[in-house]
């Protein structure tokens, strides 16, 4: 009798574990090529259709889609934050740490997974928004995965590399999306450094905002206006979250929201940007600039001395583990303060209108 119900209870154990498990979807392990990173973004919209809203906010310049997903209620709440992934090619750590906390995320709403409990509860009032991938060209190019690009692998061949294919970082056209952003620096980024054609990285393009990838985000950012935008790269372990330029609008929110993730993340909070050379023209400058929006530029895995990534059967070890509440804490904290991030950002857009 006994070891009949030890059974019964093994059973229902190993029932329960490959149930739990099987609502885990995404490859956070092996490579995780672009087809793979849509195929999930689909297959989570599907299976959480109550909470998860897809939307394409545009196409490379290849003709990918970026696709993106609302987390929220049926009613568009007027607050939202915004994460993205790839906007550098060869990080795809960060496509995986966004697709990894988008999957438990929504598992936490439903009771699935008990890694955020209180995940629900946000959605009364903010909207997050999730890109995964905003630079799907780039990224297949990391991969070597020419298959429907091919009629552009000649002009990618001819551009400037770095190393090999492995660490490129750039746009299909050779621009680094994260140089290109129009937030008024973009004629002393890099000062006379960096590249002055297009190549695999370091090259800011010969205008602001000139490749199309670029122009999307700044078009969606503008109409969405999110309280927050964090911008998920690698490598450092490190929070770019403040310039000179900015940082006075936010008076310490910015530091302080900040300074939280640091707590879960045994991260480095990088020192206040000072030099537009150094710190302009990212899709996190870009929404403080424009918009007095917060913004920041999270650093996945430690450094080395290495351009590309590191393997990505180590994520877990070096990424997820330290940064798995990242996420989370970010969307907690501008929950907690969203009539006052609003309210400064009216008050920077005001002073900026008058001085036009």
């Amino acid at each position: 009798m006994n070891q009949i119900v030890s059974l019964i209870f093994y059973m229902l154990f190993i029932t329960s574990f490959f149930s739990q498990d099987s609502l885990y979807i995404v490859e956070d392990n092996e490579k995780y090529r672009y087809s793979m990173i849509m195929d999930d973004l689909d297959c989570l919209t599907e299976k959480y259709s109550d909470y998860v809203f897809p939307l394409t906010v545009g196409f490379s310049e290849f003709g990918y889609p970026l696709k993106a997903v609302r987390i929220g209620k049926k009613k568009i709440n007027p607050y939202s934050i915004f994460m993205v992934g790839n906007i550098h090619a060869r990080e795809d750590y960060s496509s995986k740490l966004v697709m990894k906390f988008l999957n438990l995320y929504l598992m936490s709403i439903k009771g699935e997974s008990e890694m955020y409990p209180y995940a629900k509860s946000y959605l009364d009032s903010l909207d997050i928004y999730i890109m995964p991938v905003a630079n799907p060209d780039g990224l297949k190019i990391a991969h070597q995965d020419w298959e429907g690009i091919e009629k552009w692998r000649y002009d990618v061949c001819k551009m400037i590399r770095k190393e090999g294919f492995e660490e490129w970082k750039a746009n299909g056209k050779g621009i680094d999306l994260n140089d290109s952003f129009d937030d008024g620096n973009h004629h002393l980024k890099h000062g006379d450094e960096g590249e002055v054609e297009p190549a695999s990285e370091d090259f800011k393009g010969y205008f602001p905002a000139e490749p199309v990838e670029t122009k999307y985000l700044q078009d969606f950012v503008n109409k969405l206006k999110p309280l927050m935008t964090i911008s998920y790269h690698t490598k450092g372990d490190l929070v770019y979250w403040a310039d000179a330029g900015t940082h006075e609008i936010f008076e310490g929110i910015d530091i302080e929201i900040n300074e939280k993730v640091l707590e879960v993340s045994t991260f480095d909070l990088v020192s206040v940007s000072k030099n537009p050379i150094t710190y302009g023209c990212g899709l996190e400058n870009y929404v403080r600039a424009k918009m007095g929006l917060l913004g920041s530029c999270v650093e996945l895995s430690k450094s080395n001395d290495s351009r590309v990534q590191y393997a990505d059967s180590l994520f877990n070890e070096l990424v997820w583990k330290k940064a798995k509440y990242i996420p989370m804490v970010y969307i907690e904290e501008v929950f907690s303060r969203k009539e006052k991030i609003l309210f400064l950002s009216n008050n920077y857009c005001s002073k900026l209108n008058t001085e036009m």
